[in-house]
């Protein structure tokens, strides 16, 4: 190839003993011509494999065989992959095999050759031994001879732009139109062997294998390529966006250059695969040779460095995220573009300290116990004159142009035109191990060092320690802010000092114990400290902010702080880099989703696994280009930023079920049995990209309680659910862009065991209520009986009464009709006496049968309390010849029958008491209807009594007996009477027992 002949020519002749400067001009400039694009081709080479990281896939990734032989992307966002070993699906963490469909076998075992995605989403399947398959919505569908394919071996299938799909066998090329398979005939080239088919932009349909043949509206056209027989059968065909036809064969590349094929030289062996990615570079794939690209008229070989780990290259494609997958005979492999290179230190790397710094000169100093000078991408070993040779820690260009070196025990150099100037320890300087150097705005000089800081202003030196106010001894960064203070971050704690003293402040007492390695003040005038290991702080407007791994940031480990001129942070940890923007503090979305918008950039295929370095300052430098450089023990680290590409917000997947270790089928619904006590669930993003910088956060809605945010975990897990239909919901983000969000979310019943279920409670509550049913039944019966019980005896007294009492009395009554009948009509005492017994024999008569009547009949209706009690009080004053007086206050209310004649009861046995014992001139009867009860006064002016004295049964049983009957209704009954003043009998009744009818007043069936 063009670079390594010109790498030999350059090194014979710089040892050559025949060159001479005496040469021809001519011969001198075409060397150097040669010098100069032999170094361009090789910078070029290393620059462009510096800029992929690499992933690897093997068998023990999920593979089913170590051999890829065809890459497609479907329609829905999952990478299918045709192994030797099937057909799997990939979604950017996990391979699932096909499965079987119940009509057809899915090629799970059979190799798979070749896929096509076609424009209605469906795939197409090349196999080697099982002929066509179509796979659509998870069904397989085989064409094989029955289906007019004569040869089960696809090699290449294609949809043109008519969507014709050609198929390409061992043993023929076959068309389908309209769902039926015929053979292209090919004749007189016939029986051809189909490896490669390609449709180009002028609708041709290239044809290769045994022959090249191209076909158009025409007829077809046949190509010779150059080379014997058995080295142009052709493998893969291509054409570039130029509009060049390639055409891969077993003995190399060729390419169609005024109507003729001609062979290229730099590319050799088979080429098994041919595309062209979006950035207009040609991916080759050879079959031992590696992996080479094509591009502004350079080849380069990729693979040349173990990118691969294997030279068989059998397919390659860039999916939508422009990354590149390749298949190769040993594995899957994915590069993706990252704009971090590596310049590596000769001798130098994997060092115990670095540091790096950036000269106004252009050249970046990489520190490494001995000095690298980096120019054009390039490290070269420095030595500084008039210095011996000592272990270097970091170099700095002070504003006077002089370097100032410090040294790993040997002090400080300081290197003047007049020569250099040594600064030691103990006089002149803190101590001999130097960590960092800072110039503030009046040209002082501080010395960051192991056990203190120094500051030197001319020939004055003054030194710090932890007597003098220093925070800790260990010190590590320097700064001055705007307002000329100097912050000093050491081991322990966060020293300040201005004007002349430390200071004591919210950051100094805040940050008092930590490891504060780097300080930087941004654009905006806030302070920022980076921490061994508790992130990021924030000093602004006197008030400190913390942000941690919980806000987004890529390490808790802050080793350098460095603002660009784009307003982008950058930040770099023990095996990380990262940035995000200053203006994202402020920004809506940052309130919204309590995240930085951290970007964390990928180390390239040979910076894997690089260390960063810390603690010595400077840890990180801002380059010329806009580019940002970081100390590794890879190498000088360089990260050149881009335009960043939106990407579309990854779909998340919930890719499983565990219940108690039994898998489940997880659809839009999880059904989990009522015995089931541990569920695990597992999700991802359909995602192709690196998924370093994926975050989540998901919630089983009504069980718990807040979001559960995680990173590395993938999986949640509940234990003991109780019954109950739930909801799990997942998001998926990433860190740069934390607004931008996908969600998924699974519906889950949790079975209750059958003593839970609805229809058991049911029966239960039935059961329940057919017993209580059935005691109530059983009660009414019983009760029923005893009422007809009482019933049966109040007839009986009834009867009683009626057959006895009453016609006793009746006989009496009519006894005394009849000797009244006898007398004289004069007016004698005995007349009266007479009528008085008649009187009182009728009356007894009638309460008697009244007695009756309410023993045989149901209750009365609702009564009159004001007239009935009239007309006991009329009664009363002809029987007994007395002043009786009866008066209604307020809005008669009706009172059921049994309840009136209780209170008419109550209220006449007070009224016959005053009048037979306490010879009184006056009784007043008084019913008041109050809101919410009924009054009935029964007042006389008689003789009184002590209510207090021992009962007398001859005087007092009637009191009781009124007593008693107020009980029965739920009355109330108060007496108060005062020897020689009266008696008063007040009667209380409320109003909801009015219309109360007690079953042993008004009982009935």
């Amino acid at each position: 190839m063009l670079f390594r002949f010109t790498e030999k020519i350059d090194k014979e002749a710089l040892s050559s003993r025949r060159w001479r400067p005496q040469a021809k001009p001519f011969f001198w400039y075409i060397v150097v011509l040669l010098i100069v694009l032999a170094q361009h081709c090789a910078k070029a080479q290393a620059t462009f494999q510096t800029q992929y990281t690499r992933r690897v896939w093997h068998i023990q990734d999920g593979l089913p065989e170590e051999t890829v032989q065809a890459i497609r992307q479907g329609r829905d966002g999952y990478l299918w992959i045709g192994t030797t070993g099937g057909l799997v699906r990939f979604d950017g963490s996990r391979f699932v095999h096909a499965l079987q469909s119940p009509q057809h076998i899915a090629p799970t075992d059979d190799s798979t050759f070749c896929i096509l995605t076609a424009h209605d989403g469906s795939l197409w399947l090349g196999t080697e031994g099982e002929g066509l398959l179509h796979y659509e919505n998870g069904i397989f569908r085989g064409y094989t001879a029955v289906d007019g394919l004569t040869d089960s071996f696809v090699r290449s299938v294609i949809e043109d732009s008519q969507k014709r799909l050609w198929i390409g066998t061992d043993n023929g090329l076959f068309r389908m139109v309209g769902g039926k398979i015929e053979m292209v005939d090919t004749s007189p080239y016939a029986p051809l062997a189909v490896h490669a088919i390609f449709e180009d932009r002028d609708h041709r349909v290239w044809v290769g294998g045994s022959q090249l043949i191209a076909f158009d509206a025409k007829g077809f056209t046949r190509y010779q390529l150059p080379g014997a027989f058995s080295e142009n059968r052709v493998k893969s065909i291509y054409q570039t966006s130029d509009g060049t036809v390639w055409v891969g064969t077993v003995g190399g590349l060729n390419r169609l250059v005024a109507g003729r094929f001609e062979s290229v030289p730099e590319i050799t062996g088979t080429v098994r695969t041919l595309t062209q990615t979006s950035d207009g570079t040609l991916w080759i794939g050879t079959i031992g040779n590696g992996l080479s690209t094509y591009k502004n008229g350079v080849f380069v070989l990729m693979s040349g460095n173990g990118l691969l780990p294997s030279k068989t290259v059998l397919s390659i494609f860039e999916d939508d995220s422009q990354q590149v997958w390749i298949g190769t005979q040993d594995g899957l492999v994915r590069l993706s573009k990252t704009p971090v290179s590596v310049t590596p230190l000769p001798g130098g790397a994997d060092t115990d300290y670095q540091t790096i710094s950036y000269d106004p000169d252009g050249t970046i100093w990489a520190v490494a116990s001995s000095v690298y000078a980096i120019r054009d991408g390039v490290a070269r070993p420095h030595k500084f004159v008039g210095m011996p040779n000592l272990p270097i820690r970091n170099v700095f260009r002070d504003r006077a142009g002089t370097l100032w070196i410090g040294t790993d025990g040997s002090g400080v150099y300081h290197l003047t035109p007049e020569g250099a100037v040594h600064y030691s320890a103990p006089e002149r300087l803190a101590n001999n191990f130097v960590r960092a150097f800072l110039q503030t705005r009046d040209g002082t000089m501080w010395i960051a060092t192991d056990e203190g800081v120094s500051r030197v202003s001319g020939e004055h030196v003054q030194n710090f320690r932890v007597r003098d106010g220093l925070a800790y001894f260990s010190t590590r960064a320097l700064i001055e802010d705007r307002d000329n203070g100097i912050w000093i971050g050491t081991d322990h704690g966060l020293s300040h000092w201005r004007a002349g003293a430390f200071l004591r402040d919210t950051a100094t007492e805040t940050l008092r114990n930590e490891k504060v390695w780097s300080i930087l003040q941004d654009s905006n005038g806030d302070i920022w400290f980076g921490t061994r290991d508790h992130g990021l702080f924030r000093y602004a407007s006197g008030k400190l902010t913390q942000y941690t791994m919980a806000q987004g940031l890529a390490s808790n480990s802050v080793y350098q702080i460095l603002e660009d001129s784009r307003g982008e942070l950058w930040l770099s940890g023990p095996n990380t880099i990262s940035s995000f923007h200053l203006a994202r503090l402020t920004a809506e979305s940052f309130q919204r989703t309590s995240f930085l918008g951290v970007t964390v950039y990928d180390m390239p295929y040979g910076g894997d696994g690089a260390q960063m370095y810390g603690g010595r300052q400077p840890s990180g430098c801002l380059g010329p280009d806009g580019g940002v450089w970081f100390p590794s023990n890879k190498g000088a680290i360089h990260v050149l930023p881009e335009q960043s590409q939106a990407h579309a917000v990854p779909r998340t997947l919930i890719t499983g079920a565990v219940s108690d270790g039994r898998e489940l089928s997880v659809g839009t619904r999880l059904v989990l049995p009522a015995d089931s006590s541990r569920l695990q669930l597992a999700f991802t993003p359909l995602m192709l990209r690196p998924q370093e910088a994926i975050r989540f956060r998901y919630r089983l809605d009504d069980f718990d309680p807040g979001w559960t945010y995680t990173a590395t975990n993938r999986e949640a897990t509940y234990t003991n659910l109780p019954a109950g239909k739930y909801t799990f919901r997942v998001i998926a983000f990433e860190v740069n862009h934390p607004e931008l969000t996908s969600e998924v979310s699974l519906n889950i019943t949790k079975e209750p065991y059958f003593y839970n279920t609805w229809w058991f409670l049911s029966l239960c509550l039935l059961i329940v209520c057919l017993i209580v049913w059935g005691i109530y039944r059983s009660r009414i019966r019983i009760v029923r009986s005893r009422f007809n019980a009482v019933l049966e005896e109040r007839s009986r007294l009834a009867r009683e009464m009626h057959d006895t009492v009453i016609q006793g009395c009746t006989s009496i009554s009519a006894l005394l009709e009849a000797v009244s009948s006898l007398q004289r009509e004069d007016h004698t005492p005995e007349k009266d006496l007479l009528d008085y017994a008649r009187s009182q024999v009728r009356t007894t008569i009638d309460e008697a049968r009244q007695a009756v009547w309410n023993l045989r009949h149901d209750d009365e209706p609702l009564q009159d309390l004001s007239h009935s009690i009239a007309v006991i009080a009329e009664h009363t004053r002809k029987e007994f010849g007395l002043q009786v007086e009866s008066s209604t206050t307020g809005r008669p209310l009706p009172v059921q029958g049994p309840i009136a004649r209780e209170l008419l009861m109550v209220m006449r046995e007070a009224v016959y008491n005053a009048a037979l014992h306490a010879r009184p001139s006056r009784i007043a009867i008084t019913l008041t209807y109050e809101r919410n009860e009924v009054i009935l006064t029964v007042e006389d002016d008689g003789t009184g009594f002590n209510p207090q004295a021992p009962a007398n049964d001859d005087k007092h049983y009637g009191i009781a007996g009124m007593r008693e009957r107020m009980e029965r209704i739920h009355g109330e009954m108060e007496l108060s009477s005062v020897e020689g003043k009266g008696t008063t009998v007040l009667i209380r009744l409320g109003r909801s027992h009015l219309m109360a009818l007690p079953a042993v007043v008004g009982m009935k069936v």
